[in-house]
């Protein structure tokens, strides 16, 4: 068993690169949260515990459970399967941390009353922070599918945990930002949300006009010319989600090698040839293709363009196997959480249009 301490959290798992990796990204969800809550407390009486679970790969299996234990003892359980999501990995993370904050701040039963919009919202924003590039394939999303419904400001976290909550609370959270409110008032929202009251009041307030005598503004109104303004600029310079999609699967493709004599079944195969002058050179080619394109690339799927010619690199002058793994689980990583991010938009526009 595998073991990480670090200030809130401790991970435990089988493999040690991955109880890094998600140490390190717990580092990442403390920062946000302190970003939109404001002061975070030096330690917890308990750390927050995190075990990487074996994958279960049944489609029915929950990508997280969360569970308190006595004297507020939060304790997360993730599916560690080869499907699971940045993203979810990210909200997952996030939940478990503002499970314990409101438990230190609120006591034992404030869990069940934290709100799901901002679990979601700052979980999405630590997804963002680190692939900032998927903004742009989610405003691609909305510009196709239209102006998105509001989200609920009463569902609780551990109501939405099994279905999960969408976009809408992240944009909210935008929103707030793109209507400049100060940091203190969007601190107040966020931490009132941990707090379990619904914002709505709250949220209403703020969007009044500063003069006394004008007309008051409805929730519902300042959503609608919010989102209008977010999501108004055109993002048709980069290529379409299918474009990009097809493009990188050209290029991580291994049948050039195979057909050229070579037994690279696969990305991972590949470092066995890397000697070889016919397979340096059509790395080569490949690497000058991302380089040339890269601007263009939607930005959904530009995380995974460039971590393809990182792990390119890799392969062309890297000395050591693991560090090739290592970009090669990466670029893995990134393509899967792109084409799942263009499934979900697919999906999300076909719901839009069914009767």
């Amino acid at each position: 068993m595998e073991t990480a301490e670090g200030r809130h959290f401790e991970i435990a798992g089988m493999d040690r690169a991955s109880v890094q990796f998600v140490d390190e990204l717990s580092a990442r969800v403390l920062i946000e949260a302190g970003r939109y809550l404001g002061e975070q407390p030096d330690s917890f009486p308990q750390r927050i515990l995190v075990t990487l679970r074996p994958g279960d790969e049944s489609p029915e299996a929950a990508d997280y459970r969360i569970s308190i234990e006595t004297g507020g003892f939060v304790r997360v359980d993730f599916n560690w399967r080869k499907d699971l999501s940045y993203l979810d990995l990210c909200r997952g993370l996030m939940d478990a941390y503002l499970a314990r904050y409101a438990i230190f701040h609120h006591g034992y039963d404030a869990p069940e009353k934290v709100k799901a919009w901002v679990v979601s919202a700052l979980g999405r924003q630590t997804y963002l922070s680190l692939r900032p590039a998927v903004y742009l394939g989610w405003q691609e999303s909305q510009l196709r599918s239209g102006t998105p419904p509001g989200p609920s400001l009463v569902t609780t976290a551990v109501e939405a945990r099994a279905n999960g909550t969408g976009l809408a609370p992240f944009l909210l959270l935008m929103a707030m930002r793109n209507a400049d409110f100060s940091r203190e008032t969007v601190r107040g929202l966020c931490r009132a949300g941990v707090a379990g009251v619904d914002v709505a009041g709250l949220l209403t307030a703020a969007i009044q006009p500063p003069d006394p005598g004008a007309d008051p503004v409805a929730l519902h109104d300042w959503w609608r010319e919010n989102m209008a303004e977010m999501l108004s600029d055109p993002v048709v310079r980069f290529d379409s989600l299918e474009d990009s999609n097809r493009w990188i699967k050209e290029l991580s493709e291994t049948r050039e090698f195979m057909d050229a004599g070579f037994r690279a079944e696969n990305l991972r195969d590949l470092w066995e040839f890397r000697s070889e002058a016919s397979v340096r050179a059509a790395v080569e080619i490949r690497l000058g293709r991302i380089v040339a394109r890269i601007e263009r690339v939607n930005p959904a799927f530009r995380n995974a363009a460039q971590s393809l010619g990182l792990l390119y690199e890799s392969l062309l002058n890297g000395k050591q196997e693991h560090v090739y793994i290592f970009a090669l689980t990466r670029f893995l990583g990134d393509f899967s959480d792109a084409r799942r991010l263009r499934e979900d938009m697919d999906s999300a526009l076909n719901e839009k249009k069914s009767p």
